[in-house]
């Protein structure tokens, strides 16, 4: 008897464990519809745009570029839904720091801002974007659940115009997340980063998407 209750001592303490862990990962925020995407593929969502999840820098897949080419980028507005607001309070200004300054990274456009009261001479594109779905796993649910705790995640819609029309010319569902195994492996780093790394992502994006003059 001893032993039955020393193995169900144990099983209790493991589905506490288990119970704690569930309560640390980050749940998934937003009203995302999307179907998903393999690496550097593309999905319609049902809303009829297009998602295309980035990978990574060097294997960055765009598509054809806009047809007229810009002098300066303007990012327009970096939004989120309430929920995700709360639970990722500085995400989007984060990653839209990360977008502006890989756009000035490569030298090729006049002027690139987040400023949107700013005007330039020349041809502007108008950026906007929307943080559509997000989840990060947390530090402590990495710590207990290592793997098991799953990958973190963003989408983000985004929409380009040109300053003098209120036409969208460009329009996709941009999604990423991190290996399981690699956040595990450096205690959650990358987690933490996601939002940083998904923009530099998403200003390697827009640079091959808009040409410059």
């Amino acid at each position: 008897m001893s032993v039955l209750r020393t193995m169900a001592g144990r099983l209790s303490v493991f589905g506490c464990v288990m119970l704690l862990l569930a309560a640390c990962v980050s749940g998934q925020s937003g009203q995302g519809s999307a179907e998903g995407a393999g690496p550097g593929g593309a999905a319609v969502t049902e809303s009829g745009i297009e998602k295309l999840e980035l990978g990574s820098v060097e294997e960055m897949v765009a598509g054809a570029p806009l047809a007229a080419k810009y002098d300066n980028i303007v990012i327009a507005s970096f939004d989120a839904d309430e929920q995700i607001s709360r639970d990722y309070p500085n995400a989007a200004s984060e990653c839209e720091l990360q977008i502006v300054r890989q756009l000035k990274s490569k030298n090729s456009y006049k002027n690139v801002t987040e400023d949107d009261t700013k005007r330039f001479p020349g041809k502007t594109a108008v950026v906007s974007l929307k943080i559509v779905e997000m989840r990060i796993t947390s530090s402590a649910a990495r710590m207990w659940g290592g793997v098991f705790a799953g990958s973190s995640s963003m989408e983000v819609l985004l929409q380009i115009r040109d300053a003098g029309s209120d036409a969208v010319l460009h329009e996709k569902i941009l999604s990423t997340s991190n290996s399981a195994w690699a956040a595990s492996y450096t205690g959650g780093s990358s987690d933490a980063s996601l939002p940083s790394d998904f923009g530099i992502l998403i200003g390697e994006y827009l640079s091959k998407v808009i040409p410059a003059k």
